[in-house]
């Protein structure tokens, strides 16, 4: 990991902000949905998600790494789902069956991750703040 002036490293990048594309009423096999249920765990992209974090959990876990190196981590996790065309979205309270983006920092700092990488949680998604 890159280090700035003074040994620290920078925060990750934010490529995709909040609502990104509008209002989403099709969804792709790669996207990561929010929330809870059987709908939405066993949606493709969620599937692939949970199993992708196997890939990173070691780095993760690692007692040496830092919270912020933790945050890097995370955020190529983000952005190996979103290389694949896959987006971050929760359901739009306002628009029954439409999504919205919610982000990239949203989706790194996402309990689901946490929960993911710490406990192995495979049964829920991300909640958000």
């Amino acid at each position: 990991m890159p280090r700035a002036k003074g040994g620290s490293i920078p925060p990750p990048r934010v490529n995709i902000h909040p609502g990104h594309g509008g209002q989403i009423s099709s969804l792709n096999n790669n996207d990561v949905l929010s929330g809870r249920g059987g709908r939405i765990n066993n949606h493709p992209g969620n599937v692939a998600f949970r199993s992708i974090v196997e890939d990173y959990k070691h780095e993760y876990l690692d007692p040496r790494t830092r919270k912020l190196e933790k945050a890097h981590v995370a955020a190529r996790l983000v952005m190996q789902i979103r290389s694949c065309g896959g987006r971050f979205l929760k359901e739009d309270g306002n628009n029954p069956g439409c999504f919205i983006e919610i982000g990239d920092q949203k989706a790194w700092k996402s309990k689901f991750i946490l929960l993911l990488f710490v406990l192995g949680f495979t049964w829920c998604l991300f909640e958000l703040d």
